[in-house]
């Protein structure tokens, strides 16, 4: 499918794998994104182009795997909290460093709101549990990890796009990321069901909002 005129909602994947989805809708488009917050950015932004030049106010949705020290493989999340996960959490990086809230419309946030335990964390590696690095974080309890929803999420902020993610976990950061490409192939197939009910969702509510108006 080419992105066109009748497409309201666009699937972000970072990699089509992670998804086994055939939607039957016409205004359903699956976009890839690629792995990592540099492929992500660049990947949207050339997206928004493509956008602004049909003249359509798609939902943007990030659909994906993400590591979890606090639930099982398999288990779906619901992110409403994103934040850049590498670092830093003190000192003078702060200061570059958004805080972001919400499914659909996002807001930026203090750090003093924002709740790292319901928060979705971006970095550029696969968090291990038994790395320096993890100890450091490890205090904020954070919900999960990934490699791509930070830059989404202020890419939407900045350009006032609506934007919802939802996570399923492939990994327990635990390193054992070799296995991935195995427990995608059993996860994957979930994955799509869930999406498919947030899209019915999704549609429910417009119509709710078309009729209301």
């Amino acid at each position: 499918m080419i992105l066109n005129k009748d497409i309201e909602t666009i699937i972000l994947v970072a990699n089509k794998n992670e998804l086994s989805f055939n939607s039957t809708s016409e205004s359903t488009f699956v976009y890839e994104i690629g792995v990592g917050k540099v492929n992500a950015l660049l990947s949207i932004a050339t997206l928004y182009e493509d956008i602004k030049a049909l003249g359509i106010s798609p939902v943007l949705l990030n659909v994906g795997t993400v590591g979890c020290t606090r639930h099982p493989i398999g288990h779906v999340l619901y992110p409403a909290y994103y934040a850049q996960g590498d670092a830093y959490t003190d000192g003078f990086f702060l200061e570059n460093t958004l805080f972001f809230k919400g499914q659909g419309v996002l807001e930026s946030i203090s750090r003093d709101e924002f709740r790292y335990e319901d928060a979705l964390l971006t970095s550029d590696r696969f968090i291990n549990v038994n790395t320096a690095f993890y100890q450091d974080i490890k205090h904020f309890n954070p919900l999960a990890f990934d490699m791509e929803s930070y830059a989404l999420a202020n890419f939407c902020f900045q350009k006032n796009l609506t934007f919802h993610s939802i996570k399923i976990v492939s990994d327990n950061c635990d390193g054992t990321v070799k296995d991935w490409e195995s427990i995608l192939g059993e996860i994957s197939g979930r994955l799509g069901d869930i999406l498919d009910q947030f899209m019915k969702k999704l549609d429910n509510e417009k119509a709710a909002a078309v009729s209301i108006s």
